[in-house]
């Protein structure tokens, strides 16, 4: 029995295709006789009527019998392709598998004759001092060569053990806390690569179907009783939505592998990049896994950029800490402008959004120094940017109404002094939509066809412009004092005359031109 979709041959009496498990012959009613007939009747056997027509418009019976056989048999062709690479997977593994038993094997047999050396070594002596007695002459090449043998696996051995030291003091002098392993050791995957193996499990256990791309892995090996195990990054970067990036670990469980998502981290409306060449970072310096306060830690870095990011705008550089065993996580954020520094590469020029003030975030401050891209200012810029935030504040203090007097003082103490001694000097007034004096402190008033002149009981002099219905300062003793008398000399050309504690002058108010007044 011929099964109509794979075109396998199955036993006579299947219900089911042995091959690809399509149902053979479930019964169908006929929609003229109502008898009971295969399911795969094309005209039923009772009555002789069509029971279901596959044929295309114009396509004999013939014709879709010939139909129906080619897309069996396409069918059964992408069956045997199927097939022929689930096999050809199969012994790629099983060589793949081959190898790292063989592997296995020559490191143990390695192992094995160096064990067997250093057992050999003493009885080897006793032999040596034995025959010695008996025939010390023809017995020194042997000894000689033994005690040879035993002095070069001993200085091979301390070579090793000594560069053991000086790599993990190295370590140790470089950072402040200490790394768990080298993360480009590969001794412990037999010489493989860790991103190889991560992207190998990742693609066995079907994790990458989010659209995500391979950014690291770097390998941990067994330490404090705990076994090889590698840990990866996958990102997607999407300003426009939502990018993201994910924390895998791959445990190494005698000659397998275990595959564990660790953790997922959204962020909204910006790109983010693992690169190094981005983050001016050395090779190695990130990612790497550290141990701080006795616990394992994975650091990375990336940038986190808006959309359309660009110089003059906000950039972010994010530094991390992921606790690999309580799967917290610590971020340091540094944000500032982009600029382009004198290498022509654009750089943050940041201070963290964070406090500083733990064990995890002074690690992560201590290693943004090295992330080349946050630029850290000179004690020069510091005291620039300082005194540009001071005279920021200043400025703020002296904005709106309520500080008028205080604004009129800062721009035009100076041009006082000068009307003093007998200059005449442009005034610089500034104006408002408020009044700027409380009525109550009202001691005198005067008008004109467009102003209105007031003074107050501490000396300050106000106007009022009736056309553009503005507020500004005229004049501001130094202190307060007693008030000042005021009087229009030209009325028409908006002449002033003020009497003050300070002496007398006389302002125009077209012209903001003030000078000292002896008349």
């Amino acid at each position: 029995m011929k099964c109509p979709k794979c075109g396998n041959n199955a036993p006579d009496g299947s219900a089911f295709c042995n091959q690809c498990g399509t149902p053979l012959n479930s019964d169908i009613q006929c929609p003229s006789c109502n008898n009971l007939i295969p399911g795969n009747s094309v005209f039923c056997p009772k009555c002789g009527k069509m029971v279901r027509n596959d044929m295309n418009e114009g396509e004999t019976f013939n014709q879709q019998q010939a139909r129906l056989r080619q897309e069996q048999e396409a069918a059964a062709a992408q069956e045997a392709e199927r097939q022929r690479q689930e096999e050809a997977r199969l012994i790629k593994q099983q060589e793949y598998e081959r190898q790292r038993q063989e592997e296995m094997r020559r490191q143990q047999a390695a192992a094995a004759a160096a064990a067997a050396r250093q057992q050999a070594d003493p009885w080897q002596k006793s032999q040596q001092y034995e025959e010695e007695e008996y025939d010390e002459e023809e017995t020194a090449p042997k000894s000689n060569f033994n005690r040879n043998l035993v002095t070069g696996i001993a200085i091979v051995v301390g070579v090793v053990i000594l560069l053991m030291l000086l790599r993990t003091c190295g370590n140790d002098s470089d950072r402040s806390n200490p790394a768990l392993a080298d993360s480009t050791a590969t001794e412990m995957l037999n010489g493989q690569d860790p991103l190889a193996v991560f992207n190998s499990e990742m693609g066995r256990s079907n994790y990458m179907g989010d659209g995500a791309t391979t950014a690291t892995a770097i390998a941990v090996p067994a330490h404090d009783g705990k076994p090889n195990y590698i840990l990866g990054i996958t990102y997607q970067s999407d300003p426009t939505n939502r990018s993201f990036y994910k924390i895998y670990k791959v445990t190494q469980n005698g000659t397998a592998w275990s595959l564990e998502q660790l953790h997922t981290q959204y962020i909204n409306g910006r790109s983010v990049s693992f690169n190094n060449a981005e983050l001016i970072a050395a090779d190695g310096q990130t990612p790497r896994a550290v141990t701080i306060d006795g616990k394992d830690y994975f650091y990375y870095a990336y940038a986190n950029m808006p959309q359309g990011s660009h110089v003059g705008g906000t950039g972010r550089v994010s530094l991390c800490l992921y606790d690999v065993d309580d799967h917290k996580l610590t971020t340091l954020d540094y944000d500032g402008i982009i600029t382009v520094r004198e290498d022509g590469r654009q750089y943050v020029n940041g201070k963290p959004l964070q406090s500083v003030n733990g064990t995890l975030t002074r690690f992560l401050a201590q290693e943004a120094q090295s992330i080349k891209v946050i630029y850290f200012p000179t004690e020069e810029e510091l005291k620039a940017q300082q005194e540009e935030e001071e005279k920021a504040e200043e400025e703020a203090s002296l904005e709106g109404p309520e500080n008028a007097s205080a604004r009129w003082s800062a721009d035009n103490e100076e041009k006082v002094a000068s009307a003093k001694g007998g200059h005449e000097v442009t005034m610089k007034p500034q104006t408002y939509d408020k009044p700027i004096f409380k009525s109550e402190n009202k001691h005198k008033s005067i008008s004109n066809e467009e102003y209105v002149v007031f003074s107050d009981n501490s000396g300050a002099v106000y106007g009022f412009n009736k056309n553009s219905r503005k507020y500004f300062v005229i004049y501001t003793p130094s202190t307060p004092t007693t008030p000042s008398d005021i009087g229009f000399a030209d009325s028409e050309n908006n002449i002033l005359n003020i009497r003050t504690a300070e002496g007398r002058f006389q302002y125009n108010l077209k012209s903001d031109k003030f000078k000292s007044n002896n008349e």
